[in-house]
């Protein structure tokens, strides 16, 4: 009789430890292949991303909902400088009406088509940030880093054209009060291409990928057991998303850590009920069934700056955010 209840103990235990194992693996999604070290030229200038930073925060103050104007030149500044790499741009303009008091405004995503060398059956490749900013604040790292990206991006589309289409996004209206509803900029671009029936192989949002830290304990976590696998440090790039984008977040991963960048890469596939899996762009494509992937720094969780006038250009790290740009260009290149 003991022999049984010892067995069947022992049983539950080893069953319990798989289901946690799965349960591990289908979180973090972890890769056990080495990455080598590639040597070629580096295709993001930290310079460049530095002055668009600048640049964009210093022409551009006050970016938010109620303030047409600033977000209508901001929209024109990243129409002029995609169009210069040679993109076909347009804007994606829809009307809002009882955002502001009870009359119709206009917004506008800024989209930016990249012509592949080949068609590719399974699909464009999207990259997007949202170009607006919370509460007047400069936003440096919420997400003018995002944007900046995207123009860098473009840059080295121009001169290296991609395999496959790919179409950079600028977005408007992440932040409150459009945050989280169908008013968002993301959305809208996630409806019409369901609607046009466009096949996407995968949509990355850049959001916040510009601060990090070497110091002890700079990485904070929304859930404590966290802190056993990922890193207690800021110095890392992170992949977020659903558990339906299981396989998508594991071949991006995959793509970033073998790119040649030395940025450790984690990655998180969770529920939405774990705070900040779907707090940005990326949330709105999950309803229509486009593979989506949010790129971050992890925001809130490592940096006391965000959503407060100290997200000043002078706190980000460009060296980093240019491996984490290498490491997506090189990927939608492919």
């Amino acid at each position: 009789m003991l022999k049984k209840i010892v067995q069947k103990t022992v049983d539950l235990l080893l069953l319990l430890i798989v289901a946690l194992l799965i349960i591990w693996f289908m979180i973090s999604q972890p890769l056990f292949t080495v990455s080598k070290e590639i040597k070629c030229a580096k295709l993001i200038n930290p310079k460049d991303l530095n002055q668009s930073v600048y640049e964009m925060v210093e022409k551009f103050d006050g970016r938010v909902y109620d303030d047409l104007k600033v977000l209508d030149a901001t929209a024109s500044y990243i129409y002029s400088k995609f169009s210069e790499q040679g993109a076909e741009v347009h804007y994606q303009n829809y009307e809002l009406e009882g955002l502001l008091e009870e009359d119709k405004y206009q917004y506008k995503n800024v989209i930016a088509n990249f012509k592949g060398r080949e068609h590719c059956e399974d699909g464009v490749r999207i990259v997007g940030a949202h170009y607006d900013t919370f509460d007047g604040m400069a936003g440096a790292n919420d997400n003018t880093s995002g944007v900046a990206g995207l123009l860098a991006m473009a840059k080295v589309l121009k001169m290296q054209p991609p395999r496959c289409d790919v179409q950079l996004v600028a977005y408007t209206l992440e932040e409150p009060p459009a945050f989280r509803t169908t008013r968002m900029g993301s959305y809208i671009h996630a409806k019409q291409l369901s609607e046009q029936g466009v096949k996407v192989k995968y949509l990355l949002v850049l959001e916040t990928i510009g601060f990090y830290s070497s110091e002890p304990n700079s990485q904070n976590y929304p859930v404590p057991i966290m802190n056993w696998y990922y890193p207690k440090e800021a110095n890392f790039v992170a992949l977020v998303s659903n558990f339906a984008n299981i396989f998508t977040v594991r071949e991006v991963k995959s793509a970033m850590q073998s790119s040649g960048i030395h940025l450790p890469v984690y990655s998180i596939n969770a529920p939405t009920f774990i705070p900040g899996v779907d707090f940005s762009d990326h949330r709105n494509y999950w309803e229509f069934d486009i593979p989506s992937v949010m790129v971050t720094d992890t925001a809130f969780y490592r940096s006391d700056n965000y959503h407060t006038e100290n997200d000043t250009p002078d706190t980000l790290d460009y060296d980093r955010m240019a491996e984490v740009i290498e490491a997506v260009v090189r990927l939608v290149r492919e």
